[in-house]
Formats: C-alpha cells, structure tokens, sequence
C-alpha cells in the first residue's frame, strides 16, 4: 500500500461533509503524530481533547479500497475527523511513514517457548485476553476441520455478567461536545465485543452440525443479556443490533437440532416468553424466526416441494412472513455445510437468493448457466462483480470477463469492479475493454495514478483520449485531485486556478514551486497568505510560517523586487512586534 492508494475523493467518499472538514482542519493543525506502516496497515496517533492519542488504522483491500477504524467514540457513519486527518497526512505527507517491520517477521524467529512465554507475559498485563484467545481457537478448530469444545452453560452466564461490569472507562470525550457524545458508545462497543466472542463459541457448535448441544448455552447467553437488559443504553442501536443476532443464531441452532415434539413445545415457549418480555420495548418479534424454526423445522410441504425440486413458487403458502429473509438464510447455512448441493441451489433460486444461487451454479460447475441467468436477472454492479469474481476463482476467466463488462451497465457502485475488470483485460490482452473500465475509474476517481494507468493502457492511442480526460478533471472533479494532474502535465494556470481554501499545504507547496518561474506574484501571493494564516495560528506554527516567507523572499528577489519585500517584512515585525520568537524568525529573512 501506498500513499497513492487513496485520494481526497475516496476520502470524501467515506467522510460526512462536516467531517471532512473538521478533518482537514486537524490536518491542517498538526494533530496526527506518529505515522507507522506494517505491511499492508497504516496506523496513526491522532490527538483530540482526550488525555491520550486515538489511534486510527487504515488498510487497503486487493481491489484498493480503504478501510479504517478509530479508537474515538465517534458513530455517526461514515469515517470520522481523526480518520479525515490520518488519511490526509497519508496522502499528502508520505515522507513522515515509518516503515517497520510486520508483527509476522517479528515474530518468525521465536521459537515455540519463546511464543508461549511472549502470551503467557501478555495475558499476566490483560485479563481478558485468555479469553480472547480461547475464543480464536475455537473458530481456528473449526476452520481446521476439529470439533468443538462444549460450552458450559454456567460459565457463559458468568462471563455475560462480566461483560457487563466494563465500565472503567475514564477519557474525557469532551472533544465530542458539540457533536453530542459522551463515553457511552466506546462502552458498548467493549460489552459488543465480550459479547460477541462469548457468542462466536457457541455459534461454531453450530457451525460444526451440533446445534443441539448449543441451546443450553445459548439459553444461558440470552437469559444472561436479558438480565442486563435495563442496564443497556437505549438511546443507541446497541441493544437492537445485538438481539437481532441473538436471534439469527437461535434460528440456525434450533434447524440444526434434530428436536422431539416435546423439546419443540418447550423452546417456542421459552422464545415466546423471552418477546413477551421485550414486548413494551418493541423487540417483540426478534424471536418469530426461531419459533417458526422449532415449530416447522424442514417439515413444512411447501418447503420440500422446494427442496425436492417440484417447485419454484417460494417455501409459503400465501404471502411470507416477514421473517422469511432471515428463515432461508439459516436453511441456505445448514444445506451448504451439510453439502446439500442441489437443494441449496433450488432452495436460493425459489427464495430469490440471486447471489447465493448464482455462485452456487459456479461452484458446482454449471458455468453457462450461471452467466446466462446472471446476465439476465442481476441488477446491480456489486452482485455482478461477486459472479464476475466466482467465475474468475473457477477459472473460467472469459466468462468472467463478460459478466464483468456487462456489469458496467448497471446500477450502484461500479469502482472496485472497475478496477478489478482494468487489470484483468489487461492480462487478457483486451485493451479496449481495460480502457473503457480504466476511464471508469478515472471518472469515479480523479487521481494522478488513475491517470497514468490509463495513458500506459492506452499506448500509442493515448493522444487521442488525453485532452478529453483533462476536460473533465477541469469540469467535474475536486479541485485537490486535479492539481496533481495538471502539475504533471505543465499545466500550471489549471493548477493554480484548482487551488482553494482547503487544498493541503504539501500541494499548494508543490504548486508553488512550478509556479514560481512562470507566475511569481501569483505564488508570493500564495506564500504571504499561507504564512499569515499560520501566524495566527500560534507559536508552535512560526516556524512554518517563516518557511513560507523565505519561498516569498525567492519570489520577490527573482522578479528584482527586494526593496518591496523588505517594506513587506518590516511592516509584518512591526504588526507582531510582540511575538518575540516569531520576530527572530522574520529577522532572518531581511
């Protein structure tokens, strides 16, 4: 990953206006202290109104998309200021990355009781990692084709109990005041998270077929956060949230169970109890699901004439109920872990499960059906990409490649497949199709690496589609993105025209400099109204400050005004005769 993996336009992409704007103001500020890359994974110390840092983590996925996540308390979608900041600095500043080694090479030379002591000296400082660990290797049994350990009922109660008591929480959020926060939102995000790996146990009995030995546990965990329920802060989307997974794992588990008529009685009424319960908070359906599972399982006509390929009218006689999404889901589960193939296949096709279906299809080798009904049903970019992905995974690349670019027709986000589609036919040898899914990505983001990649693609052809894609940089783009482009062009008067209020000041430096030679009165210009800026800014700016001015010094010196720049600086130390460190700094420039 690179600082050229993103750009202001994905950042903006990610950000609320106000956030992006706050962000920049950071960035601007100089908040975003250590900057360290490991690997694929940027992270940041970004300094808000809390005694300590937040820490921001930015990685790329293989289609370049970001991903980040800050340690603030912010929860109002989309990235918040400190992500802006982080982001920004990545782009603008690569020079302050420091590069270290990932935690796979430091660890590679440990041998195995050197990793035991390393864990062991870990958990002696965190309490609750054993726990963490344990749940880890879990999921890693399972994904190894072990069984599971059984989960005790008892210590499951015990640990939602104590997930529940984490409210050590003393950092002074008050940076957050006028956005209406308070400790709350990192609260229930640690109780989610204790939560979550108590839960990931008992799910991986189901996932490993042995649904009936996790309803006990499962009981212990619901009776447990209903205990706690009047503790929970319900102004958020916490509780909500969280019951609504509980539900779709007691879905899952209870039509993994093989049930005797008088274990069915006994679950649909502990769940009908458990909504009679939450009824007055209006969660009183979370659980119709899994009364529908215990009281139905696979038994129902309609769903076997489904199941058994004589019907593809959908699992419900008459209208289906809500619930009917979450019901095929968990069936979808079970059948494809079962290895029910067929059944799957004719159990998405009837439910309207179109992703499901159609990567099923390719993965039991039915490749001209799946690109066929594909073509015909699909709707929307991304679920054109995921069969363009799976048929590519199967190795039928050509159909891949069709489905891809029919995908650009449609609806929705279009850029990660823009990009993937760029790459493939290049490989392929396609030219005109990766030109027209680079010009794509172009338009969704206009960034100098876009750019360049389209001029390689194009080869001798390039001429001819320059001038049109410098059009729209100037008509249809941020004025940041485009800056970098007309820079490399020679494009200065672009450049200078595209530079605003919110351009950093690592490219309004670069603009300046190419600028200086041509254009010197529009660049002191610059360089004073920078300088200025940060003089008001404070002490700890005026060294940046006499930067600028030392650029506007060259500036004035190269069009034989130094007379006019002296008169300039001495009526500068006159308005800030009081500032004494900032006076030394403009001394030195006479």
């Amino acid at each position: 990953m690179s600082a050229s993996s993103i750009s202001e336009s994905i950042i903006r992409q990610h950000a609320s206006a106000e956030s992006f704007r706050r962000g920049q103001d950071y960035y601007s500020q100089g908040v975003v202290l250590a900057v360290v890359r490991r690997g694929k994974i940027i992270e940041a110390q970004v300094e808000g109104s809390a005694p300590r840092p937040y820490t921001v983590r930015c990685s790329f996925d293989e289609h370049g998309e970001p991903h980040a996540t800050c340690t603030c308390p912010y929860d109002w979608g989309g990235w918040c200021k400190h992500i802006v900041a982080a982001c920004l600095t990545i782009l603008h500043d690569e020079v302050l990355i420091e590069e270290r080694p990932t935690l796979e090479t430091v660890l590679s030379g440990l041998d195995r009781d050197q990793l035991q002591a390393l864990l062991l000296k870990l958990a002696e400082r965190d309490s609750s990692l054993p726990d963490v660990i344990e749940g880890l290797l879990v999921r890693t049994t399972i994904a190894t084709g072990g069984r599971p350990a059984p989960v005790d009922p008892a210590m499951v109660r015990r640990q939602v109990k104590a997930a529940f008591q984490q409210s050590d929480y003393s950092d002074d959020y008050s940076d957050y005041e006028d956005e209406y926060w308070d400790d709350e939102g990192e609260i229930d995000d640690a109780i989610l998270s204790a939560l979550d790996e108590i839960l990931d146990r008992i799910m991986a009995l189901i996932t490993a077929d042995e649904g009936y030995g996790a309803l006990l546990p499962l009981q212990a965990f619901t009776e447990g956060v209903l205990s706690e329920w009047e503790s929970m802060d319900h102004e958020t989307d916490m509780p909500g949230e969280l019951l609504e997974h509980i539900g779709k794992v007691w879905t899952e588990a209870l039509l993994s169970a093989d049930l005797s008529s008088e274990e069915r009685k006994f679950w649909i009424k502990k769940l009908d109890d458990w909504m009679v319960e939450l009824e007055e908070a209006e969660y009183g359906e979370v659980f119709e699901a899994a009364q529908e599972a215990a009281a139905r399982g696979w038994d129902y006509p309609p769903l076997q004439a489904v199941l058994q390929g004589q019907s593809e009218q959908g699992t419900w006689e008459g209208e289906a109920p809500h619930y009917a999404s979450e019901l095929t889901t968990a069936r979808l589960n079970i059948l494809e872990r079962r290895g029910r193939l067929q059944e799957y296949l004719y159990l998405a096709k009837a439910e309207g499960e179109l992703e499901g279906y159609l990567t099923m299809l390719v993965r039991v080798g039915q490749i001209d059906e799946a690109v066929a009904y594909g073509m015909k049903h699909l709707r929307m970019a991304d679920k054109a990409f995921t069969l363009a992905k799976a048929l590519h995974a199967q190795g039928a690349r050509e159909q891949s490649l069709q489905v891809a670019e029919h995908a650009l027709t449609l609806q929705g986000v279009r850029t990660p497949l823009a990009k993937w589609l760029r790459e493939e036919a290049v490989q392929a040898g396609k030219r005109d199709l990766a030109l027209n899914a680079a010009t794509l990505v172009f338009q969704e983001e206009v960034t100098l690496s876009n750019y360049l990649r389209i001029a390689e693609i194009a080869g001798e052809q390039w001429p001819q589609g320059r001038e049109a894609l410098l059009e729209y940089a100037r008509e249809k783009s941020e004025r940041n993105e485009r800056i970098h482009i007309f820079l490399h062009e020679g494009l200065i008067d672009d450049a200078i025209a595209s530079v605003g209020a919110y351009t950093s000041p690592a490219t309004t430096e670069k603009v300046v400099d190419a600028a200086m030679p041509i254009r010197p009165n529009w660049a002191i210009s610059a360089c004073r109204g920078k300088a200025e800026t940060l003089i008001q800014q404070g002490s700890s700016h005026y060294e940046d400050a006499a930067r600028w001015l030392a650029k506007a010094r060259a500036g004035y010196q190269q069009l034989g005004a130094l007379l006019e720049w002296r008169a300039y600086l001495s009526e500068l130390i006159g308005k800030h005769k009081r500032k004494y460190k900032l006076v030394k700094e403009l001394e030195a420039l006479r």
